[in-house]
């Protein structure tokens, strides 16, 4: 008998246990923020176009992008893209290729005796690596040039790195920690193309550089600057502020190659 009762206790400790790390893992994975990247809106676009070219939500799109009338979205505006992995430079013909594919995947209405058309084999494009994908020897020459061009945000630790994480998400940005107050930099000359509050990432900056070339600063106290401002290397655009669940202030700090997230640390001295 005592035997038995030893044995259901053991039984509902290793419930507890497994309830309390189940429910531990899965907060974390919630909070983590969603991958995308930011697409600058040009002449012609809308937020619907936008949506239909991303295969996005339009009240998705509205709703992380602050968005009170979707009808309404100037040309220049800033728009991050939940989940996408490559910005489409050309919105418009990119809407009209999804309604010609999906008018010709219609099936044609059949005359008696017509032989069906034959489809054609799709053609399969080599993807083009990326930079924190290449050989050693080559990451070396791709950043050779370019790592004069940036400066670190703010001289702290970096807590996070990029990448794939421990936990299985994935991180287009690395968390830098460092005190509260501390002035943030800009990392190189560029012009201000966002500075507002973004839903998920807090106060956020986005410069754009030479080269193709975009940072992306994010969980911002203050910011200094605005859009289609000029900002020099070194200049500060905004404060350190924001606290994570440890209490530790930091930012997140994003380098961004054609509107594709890359590896900050390659580019940084």
């Amino acid at each position: 008998m005592e035997r038995l009762k030893n044995l259901f206790l053991l039984m509902i400790i290793i419930f507890m246990a497994f309830s309390i790390f189940s429910s531990c893992s899965g907060s974390q994975i919630r909070n983590e923020q969603t991958t995308g990247v930011y697409h600058r809106v040009k002449e012609g676009e809308t937020a619907y176009s936008i949506s239909r070219a991303y295969n996005i939500k339009l009240q998705d799109l509205a709703d992380i992008n602050n968005i009170s009338d979707p009808a309404v979205i100037k040309e220049g505006t800033v728009l991050f893209i939940p989940g996408a992995k490559n910005v489409i430079e050309n919105v418009m013909a990119h809407v009209k290729e999804i309604d010609k594919n999906t008018t010709s995947e219609q099936e044609p209405i059949k005359k008696p005796g017509e032989t069906p058309p034959q489809e054609d084999k799709p053609i399969i494009e080599a993807q083009k690596p990326r930079i924190d994908e290449l050989p050693a020897a080559k990451e070396k020459i791709v950043t050779a040039d370019v790592r004069k061009m940036f400066i670190w945000p703010v001289q702290g630790s970096v807590e996070t790195r990029f990448g794939r994480q421990p936990n299985k998400t994935y991180y287009n940005w690395i968390k830098i920690a460092v005190a509260a107050g501390t002035e943030v930099k800009a990392a190189a000359n560029g012009t201000v193309i966002f500075s507002s509050h973004l839903r998920d990432y807090g106060q956020t900056v986005i410069i754009k550089h030479q080269n193709d070339f975009t940072t992306v600063y994010t969980h911002l106290a203050s910011r200094y600057v605005k859009a289609d401002q000029r900002v020099k290397q070194g200049e500060t655009i905004a404060l350190v502020g924001e606290k994570d669940e440890l209490g530790k202030a930091y930012i997140n700090f994003e380098i961004r190659v054609k509107g594709k997230a890359d590896n900050p640390l390659l580019f940084l001295p």
